[in-house]
């Protein structure tokens, strides 16, 4: 399905992550990104309660997260791996030029990733990536993107909405240091915020994923979980009505020794919403 196809393709923004070595590059304001060429990471899945999906999303919930987090993410110890090609940390965000633009708003200061990324698998990793030249772009004032969340969603759907990874999500893929001041300073959706160097959803049974139809059928708490050494996602979990942890991934040492990677604990749903926007703005036209 093309709609399929474009969420994979969007989400996979989410999926991304960086960012292992720390390096002296010029940095912007209060908040410091790091990362190099050349850093990889690996995501593993390490917890699919089938039952408890299906209680939470229902019997589409194989068809749900897949779309959110790509084909083979419900499979116990597959794994997803993201390569730097490059950094740059001076570059620029104009809102204007973007897929759906919004005016108005001056040029604001980004870190942008270039990167490309390997499908999850049980087995070797390709000498070939899945996926090359995707583009994480990560704002070093958190008030910037605030903002931008606020006058995009007001210019398509009339509602200043504020952050929530539903709404912000291919913004959320990287952050800089320190972690838990920039996620404090956002402006978050009810029912979502930080706890130091996570963002944690609380879902209420019979709310929706933003922009979609996707119910959740119970309470659970999502959790998406940052390094504090190097504002790399590392980690994603659903805790059901029990708080007992149904799904999980998180990241897979590759190198050892880096401090801070023994934390192991982002619902790729972030970009639905945009699909969503796209296709009433299509409709609208």
């Amino acid at each position: 399905m093309k709609q399929t196809k474009y969420i994979l393709s969007l989400i996979i923004l989410l999926s991304i992550v960086f960012s292992i070595m720390p390096v002296a590059t010029p940095q912007i304001g209060t908040y410091t990104f790091h990362g190099a060429a050349g850093n990889e990471k690996i995501l593993k899945v390490r917890t699919a309660n089938n039952a408890s999906l299906d209680d939470l999303f229902g019997s589409t919930y194989t068809t749900i997260l897949e779309e959110f987090f790509g084909t083979g993410c419900l499979v116990v110890g597959a794994q997803k791996k993201s390569l730097v090609t490059a950094v740059n940390f001076s570059a620029k965000f104009n809102a204007s030029t973007e897929l759906l633009p919004v005016f108005g708003l001056p040029l604001m200061d980004i870190a942008l990733y270039n990167t490309s990324n390997w499908n999850w698998t049980t087995g070797s990793f390709s000498s070939t990536p899945d996926t090359t030249g995707d583009l994480v772009r990560s704002f070093y004032d958190p008030t910037n993107l605030t903002t931008y969340i606020n006058v995009f969603y007001t210019t398509y759907i009339l509602t200043a909405y504020n952050i929530s990874t539903h709404t912000a999500g291919a913004f959320l893929a990287q952050l800089p240091t320190s972690v838990a001041q920039y996620l404090g300073a956002l402006v978050w959706e009810p029912g979502w915020e930080n706890n130091d160097n996570t963002i944690i959803h609380t879902a209420l049974a019979g709310s929706y994923i933003f922009g979609t139809t996707i119910q959740y059928l119970e309470n659970c708490t999502e959790i998406w979980s940052y390094d504090a050494t190097y504002g790399a996602w590392i980690g994603y979990k659903i805790l059901d009505n029990e708080t007992n942890t149904i799904y999980e991934f998180s990241i897979e040492l590759t190198i050892p020794g880096i401090p801070g990677f023994e934390i192991s604990i982002l619902t790729g749903a972030s970009i639905i919403a945009i699909v969503y926007i796209i296709k009433r703005k299509k409709f609208k036209n």
